[in-house]
């Protein structure tokens, strides 16, 4: 019989949903997008998740793969068990006493040998840890006659529940729905024949292709003492174990059938005349790779419901209550029915941004965090991945790449986002104070530019890069805390998991903190990420910019909690001594922020990091509305230099803009939403790329837009909003719902003409609050539970 195959990875325009309407019952179809071409490439494939599991459907019409992936999957280089930080706090006086000679490519090459040495001996030979991967691919082959793609084929995800799917008015189609569910913890996977057709399919769990030579210093080829596939009636198995690591992962798939037969053949299940077919798959990582745990996830997924309905019910309600909570309407509704992805994007390429885009970025922004987010935060790929060989190994990275892509979790009404990367830090704090004590010598911790995600150990550096030598890495990513704590209201939160932790880096800089000759305390060694001085070649240096703004930061947020908590005054004194005698930000001859206080360090402006301007953004010690006026002044040119560079890197475009809409720098929000527009960065996933014409598959742009978005509309601190505050004049009109501010209230805001025409604050908790608008301010005393609707 002929088949018309539809799957997940085609698109057809003309196409409306067949059969029964349950699968979408919990669904307003208002946040559907849709593409009109199969995903030629993994990278084009709609992805679905559940911060654990994942998958990626691609491929030619009778022959698709689907990705399955998994967060906690990585290819070490060494036994995670390993204690690897090596010691070289007795070299810190040599190393800044170079530092403080000039000799700052010595003082570097000094400290990182040695580190490197010592971690040789213990076995630990790469400085890129560890690899993520995919687990595995479900290769479903249809039999029968081969099809082309036609215009009645379409391909679709809905981000209100997760789940990506075809439907097709061909009546001897195949119809396929995905998702990964957030309640049952596996891949759900539908094959559903239409009225008069049948299914005929050969399915198989395959290692993903592409696992062969080295990458990154890690030989692939033998990253795995066994892999092996298996096939049995009603089931699939696949099972593997790393080299290095004495881990490994399982894989296991129940089969069910309405009708028809299957039987397996080798490592395949061959199924014919089916009318469906659902395929669960769960996947299971082993910290003893010799240890099997099939038998208790076999009987847990035989409990499992046979019936897709009952399957996608619970997650579908948990899913959709996450992704409603928020939401941006640029009044595009219509758009996203009529419009495919494809058509889309290549009117943006053309004309610049479009209010489709902004509303269809922002959502997907959002549905990737909610869909990767869950013993850990996103990595650069998020949990998602169709090849052996990601850029920069695909991983944790602390210096703006991580920051970036969690920053709108609490402000977007996602608190399991955020407490996913919460939690992932605290239980990485062993290490990192690990890190601080071996060294440096400090209490406290240190930051692992990138680490394995179960222990947080520095190993990651080399000459010119000492990431030993970076305490500012610490306090910005406690900063995700603090905000997490102030925008849900929590004082909890703040008085028993923040203050602990800034505490705790009080005592760090108590530690590492030198006092000078000009009776300042300087930080040294130090490092701008990831600029190095004209002149030299490491990123070695004395009394960064970021560094002292962190710091600066740390010591202000606790005098705040002080007064908020009534804490100790021997404390309070501390804290405000450390404060005060903290260097002064310099401007440099330019009349910019300069990126390194001490002069000897001239600034290097090409550069798409802009360590430098902490105090604007992320942080909020100067702002157009705050901070000394000269200062402000100075960070508004120093961001003038880093847009004249114009990176190429999307998140370094989005950092930029970030900092101008903190400035009310509109013209550089709209030119580098502009730029970003014209230059390939966005797949038709929807998924970004780090480098222009669809260049290494990154998350960092697409998770850090809806933040932008949220700058743009509204500011928040302590007690206080500014309504539309970079707003450009001419953007689309529109509504914001459910935003979350500081004090754990919530904001509803509606615009037209670039004026604000509605705002309600649900208020959350009594007390003052200020709303600030085009220069004028309301005071509103509030209390918990009430709605204030405010007009200027």
């Amino acid at each position: 019989m002929k088949y018309l195959i539809l799957f997940l990875i085609m698109a057809c325009g003309g196409c409306s949903h067949s059969g029964d309407q349950e699968p979408d019952a919990e669904s307003s179809g208002r946040w559907v997008v849709w593409s009109a071409s199969p995903a030629c490439q993994w990278e084009d494939a709609f992805v679905t998740g559940n911060g654990r599991h994942g998958t990626m459907v691609w491929g030619r019409p009778n022959d698709e793969r689907i990705v399955c992936v998994h967060e906690e999957l990585f290819v070490r280089g060494w036994d995670r068990n390993k204690k690897t930080v090596p010691v070289t706090a007795q070299l810190l006086p040599e190393v800044r006493h170079l530092i403080d000679a000039g000799k700052t490519d010595e003082a570097d090459r000094l400290i990182t040998l040695e580190a490197d040495r010592q971690l040789k001996e213990m076995g630990a030979e790469q400085r890129w840890p560890l690899i993520p991967h995919p687990a595995f691919d479900l290769h479903i082959q249809y039999m029968g006659t081969a099809v082309s793609v036609k215009d009645d084929y379409r391909r679709q995800l809905d981000l209100e529940t997760g789940v990506s799917s075809v439907f097709c008015q061909g009546e001897d189609g195949v119809e396929e729905s995905v998702f990964s569910s957030r309640t049952d913890n596996v891949n759900v996977i539908r094959l559903k024949a239409g009225k008069t057709g049948k299914i005929d399919v050969t399915l198989g769990l395959e290692e993903t292709p592409g696992r062969h030579g080295s990458h990154f210093e890690h030989n692939l080829d033998s990253a795995f003492t066994f892999v092996k596939s298996a096939a049995e009636s009603g089931w699939l198995t696949y099972r593997a174990g790393y080299r290095q690591d004495p881990g490994g992962y399982e894989g296991l798939a129940r089969v069910t059938l309405k009708g028809g037969s299957m039987k397996p053949e080798g490592s395949v299940l061959q199924v014919e005349d089916a009318d469906e077919v659902l395929i669960v798959v769960r996947i299971t990582p082993l910290v003893d790779g010799k240890v099997s745990e099939e038998k208790e996830v076999r009987q847990e997924l035989s409990g499992l419901p046979a019936d897709y309905g009952k399957l996608l019910h619970s997650h579908q309600k948990a899913h959709g209550e996450m992704f409603r909570r928020m939401q941006l309407d640029l009044g595009c509704a219509s758009d996203w029915k009529n419009i495919p992805v494809e058509q889309m994007l290549a009117n943006v390429h053309e004309e610049g941004i479009t209010p489709l885009f902004m509303e269809q970025i922002h959502a997907m922004g959002r549905y990737l965090l909610i869909s990767s987010c869950g013993k850990y935060p996103p990595p650069l790929q998020g949990i998602w991945g169709g090849g052996w060989k990601p850029a920069w190994i695909g991983g944790f990275v602390w210096d703006s790449n991580i920051n970036l892509a969690i920053s709108a979790a609490a402000m977007s009404n996602l608190p399991e986002c955020a407490e996913s990367y919460c939690g992932y830090v605290e239980r990485l704090l062993p290490g990192w104070r690990l890190n601080a004590k071996n060294y440096l010598g400090c209490r406290g911790f240190i930051v692992a530019h990138y680490n394995d995600p179960e222990n947080g150990f520095l190993t990651h550096f080399g000459p010119s890069f000492p990431w030993m030598c970076w305490p500012g890495g610490a306090g910005w990513n406690l900063r995700p805390f603090y905000e997490y704590a102030m925008l849900m209201g929590d004082s909890e939160m703040l008085k028993n998991r923040v203050l602990p932790l800034y505490r705790e880096m009080a005592d760090f800089y108590e530690d590492y903190l030198v006092m000078g000759d000009d009776g300042l305390y300087h930080i040294s060694p130090s490092v701008s990420p990831e600029n190095a001085p004209t002149g030299t070649h490491t990123w070695l240096s004395k009394d960064a910019t970021m560094d002292v703004a962190i710091a600066r930061e740390v010591f202000g947020i606790l005098l705040d909690l002080s007064d908020r908590f009534n804490l100790p005054q021997a404390e309070r004194l501390k804290w405000s001594s450390y404060l005060e005698r903290l260097p002064e930000y310099r401007i440099n001859e330019d009349g910019a922020l300069a990126e390194w206080v001490d002069a000897t360090y001239p600034d290097v402006y090409n550069h798409r990091h802009l360590s430098h301007l902490y105090p604007v953004f992320p942080g909020s010690q100067l702002s157009k509305n705050k901070g000394d006026v000269q200062l402000v002044k100075a960070a508004q040119m120093a961001l003038d230099k880093r847009f004249e560079f114009d990176t190429s890197s999307a998140h370094g475009l989005l950092h930029v803009a970030l900092q101008a809409a903190r400035l009310g720098d509109m013209d550089k929000i709209t030119k580098n939403l502009d730029r970003f527009s014209h230059r390939y960065y966005v797949y038709n996933s929807l998924v970004t790329s780090h480098d222009p014409d669809h260049r290494i598959y990154n998350l960092d742009a697409v998770l850090s837009l809806p933040r932008l978005f949220m700058e743009m509309l509204v500011y928040t601190e302590p007690e206080k909003i500014e309504l539309l505050p970079a707003w450009p004049e001419g953007y689309a009109d529109g509504r914001l719902k459910g935003i979350r501010v500081f004090g754990g209230h919530t904001l509803d805001l509606a615009w037209a003409n670039g004026e604000v025409t509605e705002a309600v604050l649900h208020a959350a908790q009594d007390g003052p609050y200020e709303v600030a608008y085009r220069g004028r301010t309301k005071q509103l005393d509030l209390s918990a539970g009430e709605d204030y609707a405010i007009s200027f």
